[in-house]
C-alpha cells in the first residue's frame, strides 16, 4: 500500500514540474549559498496587503517546495538564473517577508 505521505510528495513534484517557472539558488544574509538550483515560480505582481495601512500593492513573490528549500535563513536571498522567465541572469531577489507556508510550499515576498 502506498503511503499518504509519499503520494503528497509525488503531487508536489507533479505540480512543480508543470509550474515551474525555472532555477534559482538560495544565499544567505552573508551572501553563502545555502541550496543550488530550486525550481521556483515567480509571481510578478501579486496583490500585497500592507496591514497596517490597509492599502493594496503590488509585489513579487517567489514559491518553492519547502523540502527542497530545508532549513533557511529567513534574510537570505534567491539570485535566479537565465532559465527563470523574464529574469536576467544572475538577478538577486531578497526575502521581504512570508506570503504563505503551508508546510508543503512556502511563497516569499521578495524585493530585488
Amino acid at each position: 500500500m502506498i503511503e499518504f505521505q509519499q503520494l503528497i510528495a509525488e503531487m508536489d513534484a507533479a505540480i512543480e514540474d508543470d509550474l515551474s517557472d525555472g532555477l534559482a539558488d538560495f544565499l544567505s544574509a552573508k551572501g553563502d549559498l545555502q541550496r543550488q538550483g530550486l525550481a521556483i515560480m515567480l509571481d510578478k505582481d501579486a496583490e500585497r496587503v500592507d496591514v497596517v495601512s490597509g492599502m493594496v500593492g503590488r509585489s513579487v513573490i517567489i514559491t518553492v517546495r519547502r523540502v527542497a528549500l530545508g532549513q533557511y535563513d529567513r534574510k537570505g536571498a534567491f539570485r535566479l538564473d537565465s532559465s527563470v522567465w523574464g529574469a536576467a541572469d544572475g538577478k538577486t531577489w531578497h526575502i521581504d517577508g512570508i506570503a504563505t507556508d503551508d508546510g508543503h510550499w512556502v511563497s516569499f515576498y521578495v524585493v530585488p
